[in-house]
């Protein structure tokens, strides 16, 4: 059972676990995630708990990815006599990676999938509302 002991963490992992319950509509039900203060990610089911994991991951890359495009110059330059650092060209590559369909947000929405299937089907992806037959 994984445990968190970084406040920040926990309740970025208790707000992961939020959004599956809305997701996979857990709310109320015997699988229903909770993340307690102490970092404990529950139930465990190690399919559960990766998907909180990486929704967690989507958030901060996510919350990276518009920090960066909200900065300007989405990375860094700085000067100090002679000597140069330049993270600018690595803060693009960053933000191309976290975007593109082998980031965390995609990873999350494939197996989001996958879960609802194995399931048994029926649920929501985004506002959409579907059924397997």
């Amino acid at each position: 059972m994984p445990r968190f002991s970084d406040q920040q963490l926990i309740q970025i992992l208790q707000k992961a676990g939020r959004r599956i319950n809305r997701r996979l509509c857990l709310t109320d039900s015997d699988d229903e995630i909770t993340v307690d203060t102490s970092g404990c990610i529950t139930p465990e089911s190690t399919r559960l708990q990766d998907l909180v994991l990486l929704q967690a991951e989507c958030m901060l890359a996510s919350r990276d990815f518009v920090f960066d495009l909200n900065s300007g110059t989405g990375g860094l330059l700085a000067r100090d006599g002679e000597q140069t650092m330049d993270t600018r060209e690595a803060m693009k590559g960053r933000s191309t990676y976290f975007d593109s369909k082998h980031g965390p947000c995609s990873e999350l929405a494939e197996a989001i999938k996958l879960e609802l299937l194995k399931r048994g089907g029926g649920g929501t992806i985004g506002n959409i509302g579907f059924d397997i037959w």
